[in-house]
């Protein structure tokens, strides 16, 4: 198939569509291949054909859900210094950011938007787990990693095989350099998704807020306990003794209809699961 007749079908590929706990869209082309240009081309003429503003800023998060696609591809098969990555973070970002945009604008013109911004929000809830649940992935395929190369790095020494032991020296440097890359691409990534999340949600009702906080607390601290378990590793009764005294007040604040109140302790309730980490 000619590279013309690549990129006119391109256009005409159905928006995969997608709700909260479903899976991610197809990728299609990732910034890796020479033809990931036909998947910006598709993107700009959905864009383009698109005039409702509303429908403008739902195309972004479908566009952002398929960024999170592509950054997962290509973590599982080039790894976190693939070039490709920065692309995919980077457009990820430009997407989310015409979604605040967009509903900034809407706002300044004195539209009710918190109805639109919840919507938004709820739906970019999926592809952002999935995003987190890639890099913990990868986390955990580099910790196998290391970990196997420090056992052959050990079997090399009482072997005394010098050559191999250079060897896998030079292999684990790698692997460690690359977790330390992951960590400051993922810590990078978060803030940056942060920053456009909070111009969102900025325009959502605050209870709506709150009932949002709360919620993703109570997920975390699932997360938390489920991957302790996968990795059958016995989570301390006291490490969860901060998060449940502050989610109780704020689920009490909550009852009260102090929003903002409830809203900060679910937010601390949910910080105070990384001490598990």
């Amino acid at each position: 198939m000619s590279v013309l007749r690549i990129a006119i079908a391109s256009l005409f590929i159905p928006v995969v569509l997608f709700a909260q706990g479903t899976a991610l869209p197809q990728a299609g082309f990732t910034p890796e291949s020479p033809l990931y240009f036909l998947d910006r081309l598709g993107e700009t003429v959905r864009e383009f054909l698109t005039v409702n503003r509303d429908a403008k800023a739902r195309l972004q998060i479908t566009f952002a859900a398929e960024r999170v696609a592509e950054i997962k591809i290509i973590l599982e098969e080039r790894g976190v210094d693939a070039p490709g990555l920065e692309v995919a973070s980077s457009r990820l970002q430009e997407n989310l950011a015409k979604v605040s945009s967009i509903v900034a604008d809407k706002k300044a013109k004195g539209e009710d938007v918190s109805a639109l911004a919840k919507e938004l929000d709820d739906e970019f809830e999926t592809p952002k787990a999935a995003l987190e649940q890639a890099f913990k992935e990868h986390k955990n395929t580099l910790k196998a990693q290391e970990k196997d190369l420090r056992e052959k790095l050990g079997a090399a020494r009482e072997a005394g095989d010098a050559a191999e032991v250079d060897s896998l020296v030079q292999q684990l440097e790698k692997v460690k350099a690359d977790r330390k890359l992951l960590e400051s691409e993922k810590d990078a990534q978060e803030k940056a998704l942060h920053a456009e999340e909070s111009k969102i949600e900025k325009e959502m009702e605050r209870k709506t807020e709150a009932e949002k906080a709360i919620a993703d607390a109570l997920r975390e601290k699932q997360e938390k306990l489920a991957e302790a378990t996968a990795g059958s590793v016995q989570v301390p009764v006291d490490a969860l003794v901060k998060f449940d005294r502050l989610l109780a007040q704020a689920k009490e604040l909550f009852g009260r209809e102090n929003y903002r109140g409830a809203k900060q302790l679910a937010e601390q309730a949910e910080e105070s699961l990384e001490e598990i980490d």
